[in-house]
């Protein structure tokens, strides 16, 4: 992580209301704390980066699988793949491609997510509302806490592990006042400002009374706001909701909750959605049809809130082998274009084509873009006496067309 960009990952951080879970805040703040001038923290490192490169994954029944891992945040730059975070602009992007795709015919989302950031997370739970009309959405909540949790929750069902948990349905907001340290260290900072509350979360002087208060007020509304979405993703009542004092739940105490349907695994989870999308009498919508609680009861009792798995159908995909079906036809496109590259010449541009996921054969039409000026891209390596080719023969052997006439076939 370069040291310019750490004090703009803090600046995300403190004095800042935020929708992640306790202990990753910690952990955070033992990572970038030191760098940024902050005493270490005694919560262990293990802000581990993570890869979000993947694709989105349709399985061949039409199952498209969108993974929302790490932690979430507005938008990211260039500290997504030190930090591991992961954009709610990404994971719209991701669900609006399955919702619009007239061969996807469900939508599971994997999630594995401490929560984040507050700005950007509730017009994604809204998005994914207007989505769920159209198309069954289910949750794989493989840890959901905080923000997390709350785009779990607008889908029709949640599946949970049994060693992976869900809730913190909470806001929280960190102040660091340094100016002790300051005056340890010989240090004085003087700010001028105009606006009575402009400097109000200085972190070279106590936070005020009136900052205080306004900190708290603007927690206590984003609180308001998340309880009352997932009451209503979840089709219980608010205080049931805020009843869970943002806890975590796991395995089959979610359940008992009411913030997840039954505990199984990702298998168990496209096994259900086959069997739904596969059956014509079945509907998705709001979760079957339950009676709404009164505020007197905790917990609603949904229909098929169950520990036991459902029976898988016979014809339900395996996801190992999507994902390495996946693998092969990437790593097939990238040597096709590294082929492609060499071929022309210019075999310093594959890694730039393949990093930027360019299709073979818009890198075929580039690359004759580039040659335009000759009669078209020779081989070096030549059959026989290893004389160049002649023109006439170019069009039937020459590698390069023969390498895309392959491609097109496919």
């Amino acid at each position: 992580m370069t040291q310019n960009m750490l004090p703009h990952l803090a600046s995300r951080i403190l004095g800042t209301p935020l929708m992640v879970d306790r202990a990753r805040l910690e952990t955070i703040l033992s990572v970038i704390g030191p760098r940024v001038g902050l005493e270490p923290t005694a919560m262990p490192s293990g802000f581990e980066p993570k890869d979000h490169s993947s694709d989105l994954m349709v399985t061949p029944n039409g199952i498209a699988i969108v993974p929302i891992h790490g932690t979430l945040v507005k938008r990211v730059g260039a500290v997504e793949a030190a930090s591991g975070l992961m954009s709610y602009a990404s994971i719209e992007e991701k669900l609006l491609d399955a919702a619009t795709d007239p061969a996807v015919r469900a939508i599971l989302m994997d999630i594995d997510s401490p929560g984040g950031e507050v700005g950007g997370v509730f017009d994604l739970a809204a998005m994914i509302q207007e989505a769920g009309q159209g198309k069954p959405i289910w949750a794989l909540a493989d840890d959901a806490f905080s923000a997390a949790y709350l785009i779990a929750s607008q889908a029709h069902r949640i599946i949970v592990p049994q060693t992976a948990g869900v809730g913190s349905i909470g806001v929280i907001a960190a102040h660091v006042d340094e100016s002790e340290k300051d005056a340890k260290e010989g240090r004085s900072y003087t700010t001028v400002f105009a606006g009575a509350h402009k400097n109000d979360f200085s972190s070279h002087a106590p936070l005020s009374d009136a900052a205080r208060f306004n900190l708290q007020q603007e927690v206590d509304r984003l609180y308001g706001m998340f309880t009352g979405m997932v009451a209503s993703g979840r089709n219980i009542s608010e205080t049931a909701v805020r009843a869970t004092e943002a806890g975590l739940f796991f395995g089959d105490n979610a359940v008992k909750a009411g913030l997840a349907d039954h505990v199984g695994t990702i298998r168990d989870a496209l096994a259900g959605l086959t069997t739904l999308i596969e059956s014509p009498k079945r509907t998705f919508m709001h979760k079957l049809e339950a009676t709404m609680p009164t505020d007197d009861t905790p917990v609603l009792d949904l229909p098929m809130a169950t520990t036991t798995p459902p029976k898988p159908p016979s014809n339900v995909v395996d996801l190992d082998q999507v994902r390495a079906e996946h693998g092969k036809q990437m790593r097939s496109e990238a040597q096709a274009i590294v082929d492609l590259c060499a071929l022309a010449g210019m075999p310093h541009l594959a890694g730039g084509y393949i990093a930027e996921g360019t299709a073979a054969e818009a890198v075929r039409k580039e690359l004759l873009a580039k040659r335009a000026d000759a009669e078209e891209i020779h081989s070096e390596v030549m059959p026989g006496d290893g004389t160049r080719m002649q023109p006439r023969q170019s069009l039937e052997t020459n590698p390069v067309v023969a390498s895309c006439r392959k491609l097109a076939g496919q």
